[in-house]
């Protein structure tokens, strides 16, 4: 299991596409939205925090996240820089 400090994007990008395997010959960048560019779903973003806390040890707060999501428009960089800070533990 690898921590919350030592999460990497590509990491992160390995867990959406296998919450969403849709996607998973799709190249698929930082500035991306879960939501709105790569399809993902309510059920697939808490499928998603699953995985996240199954991989890196800590709990990821769907319901902080989307508060933010005026800041950071939902990105797949948002998850893994609140994973790494651990923001949302």
């Amino acid at each position: 299991m690898t921590t919350a400090s030592h999460a990497t994007l590509d990491e992160i990008i390995e867990l959406i596409k296998e919450v969403k395997p849709g996607i998973a010959d799709q190249a698929v960048t930082a500035d991306q939205s879960v939501v709105e560019d790569l399809g993902l779903d309510s059920l697939d973003l808490l499928q998603l925090s699953r995985r996240i806390t199954r991989q890196f040890g800590a709990d990821f707060d769907l319901d902080s996240w989307n508060a933010e999501a005026d800041d950071h428009h939902r990105s797949v960089a948002s998850i893994a820089a609140a994973v790494a800070a651990g923001n949302h533990a």
